[in-house]
């Protein structure tokens, strides 16, 4: 990864962590303090209920108190006491419980008959166990209970608060029972009061319902006996939009935070590693060879100092570069010149003995003269072939003409060297494992002089002793590999370092300029010559060429 691409990173994690640290906690405090705060509400709302449920309790409680304590029920009382059926009639009932703002109200006898009943007129005259019972009750205060009522569907039951109380006249005693509907006009009530959703249950069967409350909802009950229950819905729909309004607000800070963050980061992280970027181009400049790349990039405090350290370095290693292969070309002709010099002082001096040798012979007029002068022309003649020959391996070394590329099955190739050696000498076997399908792009000639080199060595090696002889082909995944390997003497380590250096050799007459060749042939290709084996066991040649796609 870029150090661009990281440092812009690095600035967009600056810019979220903190957001990453700080949300968490605050949806945690946020969702307490909504919960409770919608704990407070249903709490205030159920005591809201609940009081006014308590209100409608009294207000029947008062309205049946001053019902029987009215002038209107005494003398209701005394007529019938002498005229029952006269005084009491079906309507009767119903009279009293509007004028005294109730929704229930029956009278009864003694044992529990109906004399006349407000809220269901057709009940005369019957029995009203379930009503009658109220009258059993020792408190003073409403009880719910359910009562039969008829509505645009028919009967049916109703819960309500209601409360009996006696009415005495003389040795006569009716009861009075008398309260208000748990209907949808209560339902109604609380919805507004509480704000809520009211549903009005009996048992699990709902008989009136007021208000709505979006999902999601949390509930609370309010039992009345087993009469009715009062279940109050509260929604949790604000609570969750102002937690999610948060969220988004996070959200979307958080987007805005990391896209300024990268942009930031993008545009610091391009001013800062625009000098480093520039830096790293020149060195891979300098690494193929232009030694004069120089940083033009305007940069400030540390990386500026590295700057113009780099180009002072550039111009100095130029330099310094420039005086070391002047050196080098100076100190490689002086050691051709001195190899060179050997090698043709060698000759010269059998040529001027066998020349003054004649020269001698014809002043003191020899007569062995003709003979002398036939084999000392043979001698003349021999170095100067040898003489010839150095000079044209030096002229070759000098003017190695450039490779002609070409694809090579190398397999192939060292199958046709080999040809050459079909009879090899007396005491030498020779083993090729030669790998098919391996090509190389190489100058075929050049690469045949090479081989036809090696081999011609590794004979030499083993001229007195005899061996083996192995050429091998192989491959890898990137080169091509040729190997010659013999098991001669080998190499001695004092002479490994310097074995591909022109004019060293080790060899009486050599000219030291065979593997020097070689080497340099395999470079030119873009491949190497390997020297492996160990001393006294053999030597191995490995010319090591890029496979070709």
């Amino acid at each position: 990864m870029r150090l661009r691409t990281r440092l812009a990173l690095a600035f967009a994690l600056l810019a979220l962590v903190p957001l990453a640290v700080v949300v968490p906690p605050t949806l945690t405090r946020l969702r307490d303090t909504l919960s409770r705060e919608l704990d407070a509400r249903m709490e205030a709302a159920t005591a809201s209920a609940q009081e006014s449920l308590e209100r409608s309790s009294a207000t029947a409680r008062r309205a049946v108190e001053e019902l029987v304590d009215s002038t209107s029920m005494e003398d209701l009382a005394r007529e019938a006491r002498d005229r029952p059926t006269r005084a009491i009639q079906a309507g009767t009932a119903e009279a009293l419980m509007k004028s005294r703002g109730l929704s229930v109200l029956a009278l009864f006898d003694r044992e529990g008959r109906v004399l006349s009943s407000g809220h269901l007129p057709a009940r005369r005259g019957d029995p009203d166990p379930a009503l009658f019972a109220v009258t059993q009750q020792k408190s003073p205060r409403p009880v719910p209970v359910r009562v039969e009522v008829r509505t645009a569907s028919g009967l049916r039951q109703l819960p309500a608060l209601v409360t009996a109380r006696p009415v005495d006249f003389g040795d006569l005693r009716l009861w009075a029972v008398g309260g208000v509907l748990l209907d949808e006009s209560l339902a109604q009530h609380l919805a507004r009061l509480t704000q809520t959703q009211v549903t009005l249950l009996a048992g699990d069967t709902p008989l009136a319902s007021a208000g709505t409350a979006e999902p999601p909802t949390v509930t609370k009950a309010l039992p009345l006996g087993e009469a009715a229950t009062v279940r109050l819905v509260f929604s949790r729909a604000a609570a969750r939009e102002a937690e999610q309004g948060v969220m988004r607000a996070f959200l979307l800070l958080a987007a805005l935070g990391g896209t300024f963050a990268v942009l930031l980061g993008l545009l610091v992280s391009r001013w800062m590693t625009r000098p480093v970027e520039a830096l790293t181009e020149g060195a891979r400049r300098v690494a193929e060879g232009a030694l004069e790349s120089q940083v033009t990039v305007e940069a400030s405090g540390e990386v500026g100092e590295l700057v113009r350290t780099f180009n002072r370095m550039t111009s100095e290693l130029k330099a310094t570069t420039e005086r070391l292969m002047a050196s080098e070309r100076i100190a490689a002709w002086q050691e051709v010149a001195r190899r060179l010099a050997h090698e043709i002082k060698n000759p010269l001096t059998p040529i001027r003995m066998s020349l003054e040798t004649l020269q001698a012979a014809q002043e003191a007029k020899h007569p062995r003269f003709p003979d002398m002068f036939k084999e000392s022309a043979g001698v003349v003649l021999e170095e100067v072939d040898r003489l010839r020959r150095i000079v044209d391996e030096f002229s070759h070394f000098a003017r190695m003409p450039k490779p002609q590329l070409a694809p090579v099955d190398l397999g192939e190739l060292a199958q046709s060297v080999l040809a050459l050696y079909a009879t090899p000498p007396a005491g030498i076997q020779i083993l090729p494992t030669l790998q098919t399908g391996v090509v190389a792009r190489a100058d075929r000639d050049q690469l045949t002089q090479v081989l036809v080199n090696l081999v011609k060595n590794a004979e030499e090696a083993m001229a007195s002793t005899g061996g083996t002889l192995r050429v091998r082909v192989r491959s890898t995944e990137a080169d091509a590999i040729v190997e010659v390997e013999d098991s001669g003497p080998g190499i001695p380590l004092e002479h490994r370092a310097r074995i591909f250096e022109p004019y060293f050799t080790t060899k009486d007459g050599g000219t030291g300029l065979g593997l020097a060749i070689a080497s340099r042939i395999l470079q030119e290709h873009g491949g190497k010559l390997e020297l492996g084996g160990e001393p006294g066991h053999g030597a191995r040649f490995s010319l090591v060429l890029p496979r070709a796609a």
